[in-house]
């Protein structure tokens, strides 16, 4: 992919969610503005709760993303050979690793959109 139809696809894609985003602030203008105050309110709660206790689950692998997790297979298997010789305690600590990287995702997932519905509010009462 070149860089300039990189940019034209970037571009494309920030016109159609910028329509996106103003239909929502529109839509959501339409409700009455004390409903939205305590939406809002709720949103930031939110928002605030799972900043708080993210770092306890997940640390800082949310500002890293998956190196960190890749550094370690990558460490791992250096020297594997084949056929692998894998103990059971060790296909147990990949499997619990492999799902508390996928739970680490998916909060991250849920404050990102939790960051939308607050800045959408917000948008939406000023």
């Amino acid at each position: 992919m070149t860089p300039g139809r990189q940019r034209r696809e970037v571009a494309s894609d920030m016109d159609f969610d910028m329509l996106h985003y103003q239909s929502l602030v529109a839509w959501l203008g339409s409700f009455p503005r004390d409903r939205l105050q305590a939406m809002s309110d709720y949103a930031a709660h939110r928002l605030d709760r799972s900043r708080s206790k993210m770092p306890v689950f997940i640390g800082s692998i949310d500002k890293l993303g998956a190196l960190p997790v890749l550094a370690a297979i990558a460490i791992q298997f250096k020297d594997a050979s084949w056929p692998l010789q894998i103990s059971w305690w060790q296909i147990v600590l990949f499997g619990l690793l492999a799902f508390f990287s996928w739970m680490s995702v998916l909060l991250v997932s849920l404050r990102l959109r939790a960051e939308l519905y607050d800045a959408l509010l917000k948008r939406a009462l000023a």
